[in-house]
């Protein structure tokens, strides 16, 4: 009744319940109409309302640029949640150009009134001099303020803060005791695992990490490569048709003996089994007749008969290792191990290129140089980290400490696939995330462990397939898959705009 005489008050405050769906049916659109009628009145906190209605495109088609509009009255206001919400639009660069100055302007005056979000925000500018000189006394002043409020990003920050030692003495143990509350954040919970598995490991051995960490990096694949999967025709067809989530395969199924031993033999020690390693097989070529014929088998192991799916690299990691997300909030953090986390650390986020060795150790390929000399320092700092009575536990820990490192070392004799691999090593033996099938001695069928990636959309890190050089029916199947695609999963093909998903024939001359 008062929102209709037109007082202002009443017609925000009957958005608000419209929104929250309080003493009326929820209505994204009815709670929008009352906040335009409050804003254009004028009042702040209407139009900070109205602009996370169009940022979020909530009641309203979405809109960054309208956002921005409505986010800018409330903020001439003061409104210190406008002015911060305004701060991250021109950190983003959304719906204005972006532009980290004036993202440090509002984040300031949101600060200043106390705002806990902008003054963890202007932490972050100050942190990685973005539109102001950086100053790590000033990023911790902010990152503090916004912690003393319960801000858990802030808490997160200060904990990278003092894993770096950047203007404060670098401690894992205080890194580690700051993630404690922030383990129980839903939203950040995962990152402070990975922060206090890092902090973990540099306390055990600074120099062993930082030489796993300067390694993978040399061998990390650019976002900006695809990788393409050879596989059989029913596993593709599962994949595409069937939503059938990608597996990686445990290490010991692979068809190499010397699988993750070439980096132990070089160390000088019998390697040691840790946590277990999952990996799935991948190549730069999408179209290669050696992979065909080693790769690409069906149930009666005649080859070139499957087919090669190729991932965009960027997309390709936006997966869950269970179906359902965990919450494992209220779990004690496990560390080292992520059981039951249902995501997967950074390092398992990323392509990495095979090296391949000749005897002695001999790294053939691009950046064997460098490659050379860190594995040399590795092998100094091993026997340092194992003492001269290596026993089982200090090379269990040291399996730890190298990771993924050894299962990124082959014999030369394999150099002509140009492997690149997937590998997760972070879960322990009996985490929810590993499946396994049973064997079946009768028919001679080994049991297996395999990890699977379970997407939302399917379609999206596909950017195409092609078709094996001896595919049964191949005329006709790429019309069959087009057609069941389109059938089937309409709407994450029109998600794709101008990205078609495309399958073709192989072109190699089969012989």
């Amino acid at each position: 009744m008062a929102a209709e005489q037109g007082y202002v008050d009443a017609q925000f405050n009957l958005g608000v319940m419209y929104d929250q769906g309080k003493g009326v049916a929820q209505s994204d659109k009815k709670a929008v109409e009352y906040y335009q009628l409050a804003a254009e009145q004028g009042d702040a906190d209407a139009q900070f309302n109205l602009g996370l209605m169009y940022s979020q495109g909530k009641g309203v088609a979405q809109s960054d640029e309208k956002a921005v509009k409505y986010y800018q009255l409330a903020a001439e206001q003061g409104d210190a949640n406008a002015q911060c919400n305004l701060g991250v639009m021109y950190d983003q660069g959304k719906g204005v150009a972006q532009s980290d100055k004036k993202a440090v302007k509002y984040y300031q005056l949101a600060a200043e009134q106390g705002d806990a979000n902008a003054q963890c925000n202007l932490g972050y500018m100050y942190d990685f001099g973005r539109g102001v000189k950086k100053n790590h006394t000033e990023a911790n002043k902010y990152y503090l303020l916004a912690v003393k409020k319960g801000n858990n990003r802030a808490q997160l920050n200060l904990a990278y803060i003092y894993f770096s030692g950047e203007g404060v003495k670098k401690s894992y143990i205080r890194t580690k005791k700051l993630c404690e509350r922030v383990l129980k954040d839903p939203e950040l919970s995962f990152e402070a695992y990975e922060l206090v598995d890092r902090a973990e490991r540099f306390a055990l051995s600074e120099l062993i990490s930082k030489l796993r960490e300067q390694i993978l990096d040399i061998l990390k694949v650019d976002h900006k490569t695809s990788m393409t999967h050879y596989t059989s025709f029913d596993v593709g067809q599962a994949i595409l048709l069937e939503k059938s989530p990608f597996r990686l395969g445990h290490i010991n199924a692979v068809n190499d003996p010397n699988e993750g031993k070439l980096l132990w033999q070089e160390l000088g020690y019998e390697p040691e089994e840790g946590n277990p390693v999952f990996i799935g097989c991948f190549l730069p070529d999408s179209d290669s007749l050696n992979m065909w014929r080693f790769y690409s088998k069906n149930h009666l192991n005649d080859d070139a008969c499957g087919c090669a799916i190729t991932y965009n690299t960027e997309r390709f990691f936006d997966y869950r290792l269970m179906k359902d997300q965990s919450n494992h909030t209220e779990q004690e953090p496990r560390v080292p191990s992520f059981a039951n986390t249902g995501q997967s650390p950074q390092e398992s986020a990323a392509f990495y290129r095979v090296v391949y060795l000749k005897d002695n150790f001999k790294i053939l390929g691009q950046g064997a140089k460098k490659l050379q000399a860190d594995f040399k320092k590795l092998k100094k700092e091993a026997d340092k980290f194992v003492g001269n009575k290596p026993t089982s536990e200090k090379l269990q820990t040291l399996a730890w400490l190298l990771g993924p490192l050894p299962y990124l070392l082959k014999d030369a004799n394999y150099k002509d696939e140009q492997e690149h691999r997937v590998i997760v090593t972070h879960l322990d033996y009996g985490a929810k995330e590993i499946k396994s099938e049973d064997p079946d001695f009768a028919n001679g069928k080994a049991p297996r462990l395999y990890l699977e990636l379970h997407r939302d959309d399917h379609l999206t890190p596909i950017e195409y397939v092609t078709l094996g050089p001896k595919a049964p029916n191949k005329e006709m199947m790429a019309p069959y898959w087009r057609h069941q695609l389109a059938s089937k999963f309409e709407s994450q093909l029109k998600r794709r705009k101008d990205k078609p998903l495309n399958i073709n024939p192989s072109r190699c001359a089969y012989k």
